[in-house]
């Protein structure tokens, strides 16, 4: 029996030194022994070559630990690059309040630009797993202050930028904008942009808001932005085309008249137009009123006012049709007294109400066609229009 008892026990013990040797031979419990035992170079080369998302967690955990001890030391800063662009998205996704800490104390806590540019990495990666609002509040925070200190922009400005140009939001769109308008980082325009761009659909009232006090410098450069942006959805450009169009006409009559104005307004109601956006239909009305005192005034060709023209018919649609023929009604009268209408003008109205075909246009269309003086081709386009007319 006692033999029989130590045969077990050796049977067992061999058992489990053969366990141990072959549990210490696998490669990721070697890289975990190594980064156990070796000093912060082998830590960070047990990190890199394992693939281990747990050591990976340690690797911060330990930066997080030592951070202030080993102030300033450059092998530790890489280790937490290390440590942060492996960390494991699972662990965010059952802990994100105490995944947050961590990496926000790597980040204050490790003043080294190649740490924080992983970092604002990593969040982006992060956050498309399981939003949060911490995130961009984090990220929102930091380019505030650097903003503040001026300076010239690091890669972490560069970084942050970036960043919220996936995670940001309607408090995002306040700092981007700040630095468009100030000429700190004028090289980071294209990117600040960009990411303007990216985040409409999350700031659609900030982007009003800014509209709504513009004057017409800061009109233009919302609406290349915004509107001119064709990687934007069609929706949002026409919805803030119709907000900078109605900022663009109440800076014109605020005796801000000029031609580069009444051409952006042509621009912004071309954009609207294009988009089928009839929701500004009653807006467009009051840009005709607009366009016919900017054409008077020489700041719009007769061209350009045939442009408005058939935008407005598109827009408002049987809405159009009084103030067309009430402008047809003037261009009549006018002939008839020997001030002879542009005939492109004319035509671009009388072919607006043919489109539109509202039988209330009748009188002024059969008027046209009794004018002396018109040409023909006037004369003409007015019978076909008569035709046209809906019954």
């Amino acid at each position: 029996m006692k033999k029989r008892a130590e045969k077990i026990f050796v049977f067992a013990a061999t058992l489990f030194a053969a366990a141990q040797g072959f549990s210490q031979s696998d490669p990721l419990v070697k890289e975990e022994i190594k980064f156990a035992k070796g000093n912060i170079t082998d830590k960070i080369a047990a990190v890199k070559s394992s693939g281990n998302s747990a050591l990976a967690k340690k690797a911060v955990d330990f930066v997080v630990d030592n951070a202030i001890l080993l102030e300033g030391d450059r092998d530790l800063a890489g280790l937490a690059v290390a440590g942060i662009l492996s960390y494991p998205v699972e662990e965010y996704q059952k802990n994100p309040v105490m995944v947050f800490q961590d990496f926000s104390d790597v980040f204050y806590g490790v003043d080294d630009i190649n740490v924080r540019v992983s970092v604002l990495d990593k969040i982006a990666v992060l956050h498309e797993k399981k939003e949060n609002s911490d995130w961009t509040a984090f990220v929102n925070g930091y380019l505030s202050q650097k903003v503040a200190a001026g300076g010239a922009a690091d890669e972490t400005v560069k970084k942050s930028i970036e960043t919220l140009s996936s995670i940001g939001n309607g408090s995002s769109f306040g700092i981007l904008h700040s630095i468009l308008r100030q000429p700190i980082w004028s090289e980071l325009d294209g990117d600040v942009s960009k990411a303007l761009a990216n985040i409409c659909d999350k700031s659609l009232n900030e982007i009003f808001e800014a509209v709504e006090k513009a004057d017409f410098v800061e009109l233009k450069l919302l609406s290349k932005i915004f509107v001119k942006n064709q990687s934007i959805s069609a929706a949002l450009r026409s919805e803030i085309a119709e907000k900078t169009l109605n900022r663009a006409m109440i800076l014109a009559g605020n005796s801000s008249h000029s031609q580069d104005l009444a051409v952006f307004q042509l621009e912004m109601a071309q954009v609207l137009a294009e988009n089928k956006w009839t929701r500004a239909g009653d807006l467009a009305k009051s840009y005709f009123n607009m366009a016919k005192l900017d054409y008077n005034g020489k700041y719009l060709s007769a061209e350009q006012l045939t442009k408005s023209i058939s935008c407005v018919a598109t827009l408002s649609s049987r809405a159009a049709v009084q103030p067309f023929t009430e402008y047809l009604d003037l261009m009549n009268k006018a002939q008839e007294a020997g001030n002879a209408p542009d005939k492109t003008v004319v035509l671009a109205v009388i072919n607006a109400l043919a489109e539109l075909g509202d039988k209330s246009s009748f009188d002024s269309l059969l008027y046209v066609t009794y004018v002396q003086n018109y040409p023909e081709e006037v004369a003409a386009a007015a019978r076909n229009a008569l035709t046209r007319l809906k019954w």
